[in-house]
């Protein structure tokens, strides 16, 4: 992964000083410096060199886009989703392009705010501030998945920390996929069939579920 040092070029956004607003295990997110409503994705220098540095298993190395592969994927069903459902908001994060960082490439994705602007609380912290599935997270989730099913959205991962509950500049309040949306089958599988790719998703959304009341205690369980 390139990574400027020294001061790099104006086309080039700095964000090496820069504190992000959350770090996952792959990536780190950070405010755009130059647009409010928007953050930046980038890639982990740790996470880089030990999944697909020069001693990460082979098939790691095999995709063109290497380490940025997730990137291609997440841009490839927001355009997918534009394309076939177009009429309809699918509840994942807006992709608006890529820019070079000096942390290297970097995934520009419209912000999900809470009411004061800060980024959206994400499902596991909601769900713990609300001691569990309360009547809101309940009728959300099923909008949620209504949602996913209707714009045929693949996704390839979905736990507590990638969905997030705010408002963008499509829609209100509600739940929003941030990342681990698009196809990541050898074979494309959910791809070619709407009916597979329906039986993903509500086995995906089953197992979140269950990781969630197992991972996340509740304020309620530590004040007894």
């Amino acid at each position: 992964m390139k990574v400027h040092s020294g001061n790099p070029p104006a086309s080039i956004l700095s964000l090496a000083q820069a504190t992000p607003l959350a770090v996952g295990h792959l990536r780190q997110v950070f405010q755009h410096p130059r647009e409010a409503g928007y953050v930046i994705k980038v890639m982990r220098a740790d996470a880089v060199q030990s999944r697909w540095g020069e001693k990460a298993r082979w098939y790691k190395r095999l995709p063109r886009a290497r380490h940025y592969t997730g990137f291609v994927r997440e841009l490839k069903e927001y355009i997918a989703t534009q394309a076939r459902s177009a009429e309809r908001s699918a509840p994942i994060a807006r992709m608006i392009g890529v820019v070079e960082t000096d942390l290297g490439l970097g995934l520009i994705a419209e912000k999900v705010h809470d009411a004061n602007g800060a980024l959206a609380p994400t499902l596991a912290a909601l769900y713990a501030r609300e001691n569990g599935f309360s009547a809101l997270i309940e009728s959300e989730l099923e909008r949620f998945l209504d949602d996913l099913l209707a714009c045929n959205v693949i996704v390839g991962d979905m736990h507590a920390w990638n969905i997030v509950y705010g408002s963008d500049s499509r829609a209100g309040a509600r739940f929003v996929l941030i990342d681990g949306f698009g196809e990541k089958h050898f074979i494309p599988r959910s791809s070619m069939s709407r009916t597979l790719n329906a039986w993903n998703t509500r086995k995906l959304f089953k197992r979140m579920r269950e990781q969630l009341v197992r991972l996340v205690p509740l304020e309620r369980a530590r004040e007894s």
